[in-house]
């Protein structure tokens, strides 16, 4: 803590930060900060902190490429009198790799909904709302507040509201739900006249379900039979 200076690094240092260990010690730790947070925190120490802490943040390999890690800083007492502070980072670029990863997968999934013209509901094994798209708040009529929350129980009384006979909608609702596997075609018509047709099928990850898709189309009534 006194000069900040390395004192030892091992091999997974060497594979994590492009530098063998020899070449670490030695070296000041204020070198070694890649972010503000790194700067303030071994500032802290040099002036006396007896700090620690565990985070998200990056180092740098040489060529200025930031790799993203956890790290984990502890204060420790080898010897009486003697204190060190043991750095501990964990790569973590296969995560936010992933996590980038699933970003797009779910950008491209959002421009795939947007593009139909059905009002689309995707929910998940336990009825929890995981997709939706403006189409399906269109037809409903659903309040940007709600949508902004995800809040699912609001959601569904919404559209109970809307429909004309709730409790035949509910019922068959129920009976749709009972069964992971159900498909259907159902009609029915909101208090504000419009009829709907809706179509639900399992959605399915490697042929295994994992929610429900639902999909609203408004119709136009029926025709009068003829006198």
């Amino acid at each position: 803590p006194e000069g900040l200076r390395i004192v030892a690094a091992n091999g997974p240092a060497r594979r994590l930060l492009g530098v063998p260990p020899a070449d670490l010690v030695g070296r000041d730790m204020h070198e070694l900060a890649a972010t503000p947070e790194d700067e303030c925190f071994w500032r802290g120490v040099a002036e006396g902190a007896d700090a620690s802490i565990v985070s998200d943040s990056f180092v740098s390999r040489p060529g200025g490429v930031a790799v993203p890690v956890t790290r984990r800083v502890s204060r420790i007492e080898p010897a009486p009198g003697a204190t060190l502070y043991v750095l501990a980072l964990l790569d973590r670029s296969a995560e936010v790799e992933a996590g980038r990863s699933a970003d797009v997968t779910r950008a491209e999934l959002q421009a795939t909904l947007e593009s139909v013209s059905d009002g689309v509901l995707v929910t998940d094994l336990a009825g929890h709302i995981s997709n939706f798209n403006r189409r399906f708040a269109t037809l409903w009529d659903l309040p940007d507040e709600m949508l902004l929350l995800r809040a699912d129980d609001e959601v569904f009384d919404w559209m109970r509201l809307q429909v004309a006979q709730p409790r035949d909608y509910m019922l068959r609702l129920a009976e749709i739900e009972d069964e992971t596997l159900f498909e259907a075609t159902d009609r029915f018509v909101l208090r504000s006249g419009r009829q709907i047709e809706r179509t639900t099928a399992p959605q399915c990850s490697r042929g295994r379900p994992i929610g429900r898709v639902f999909s609203f189309r408004e119709t136009a009534p029926a025709p009068a039979p003829a006198t």
